[in-house]
């Protein structure tokens, strides 16, 4: 049964879709066709809501719309996650600080849970899929202890948890011991509402992993 039009349309349709969208995307190599029927029936809804997704979609590159050909799914590439790194940067810098300003001791509790499961050289063994959601889980709790509506749809608009998680990154780069100790000293330094000191610390953590990446790369190439 297709929902009511005006009751599925807007944002509600677009997290459905762009989020069914991002899992299929998480391990695509190859743009692969996304058919309109398809979507609207897996979610119940008409196509023009999904049509309207797919447009707004194709702003962010997820999606590439062929006039008369239907849309294609963009899988993420090297460039993309390197480009986003120079942009996270940035805002992790911000969220950070503000995080540092904000946080109750409770918040830094929180935070240091998410890596209770691992200590100083066994993240590795730990597993990589383990870490990598403990990975995502901190930094979107940083983001939401800025307290920025606005810095948070941004950092939402780049689809950070499904890329960081599903590439694994970290541990495809055997980061998994450096990025648990760049975690640990920047919730020391929120701890302590040393804002400056976390935002310094934040930026560092993405600038390290965003020279691990090219490093990769390069030695891909070669």
């Amino acid at each position: 049964m297709v929902k009511n039009i005006q009751e599925s349309s807007g944002q509600g349709v677009l997290k459905e879709v762009s989020d069914r969208l991002l899992l299929m995307r998480a391990d695509l190599t190859e743009p692969i066709r996304i058919r309109e029927d398809d979507l609207a029936a897996a979610l119940g809804v008409s196509r023009t809501p999904v049509r309207e997704a797919l447009i707004r979609l194709e702003g962010t590159g997820m999606v590439s719309l062929r006039p008369g050909r239907g849309a294609l799914l963009m899988p993420v590439s090297d460039r993309d996650y390197e480009e986003w790194l120079q942009i996270r940067e940035q805002l992790e810098g911000v969220a950070t600080r503000e995080a540092a300003l904000n946080a109750s001791q409770r918040d830094v509790a929180q935070l240091r849970a998410i890596f209770e499961n691992f200590s100083d050289g066994n993240a590795a063994s730990t597993g990589a899929a383990a870490y990598s959601k403990a990975n995502v889980d901190f930094h979107q709790k940083i983001m939401d202890l800025a307290g920025n509506e606005m810095l948070r749809r941004v950092w939402a608009s780049f689809d950070h948890v499904q890329t960081s998680y599903r590439r694994q990154t970290i541990a495809k780069l055997h980061r998994s011991e450096d990025s648990l100790r760049e975690h640990l000293d920047i919730i020391d330094a929120i701890e302590r509402r040393d804002s400056e000191r976390a935002e310094n610390l934040a930026k560092s953590h993405v600038r390290s992993l965003a020279d691990a990446v090219r490093i990769a790369q390069k030695y891909n190439k070669n």
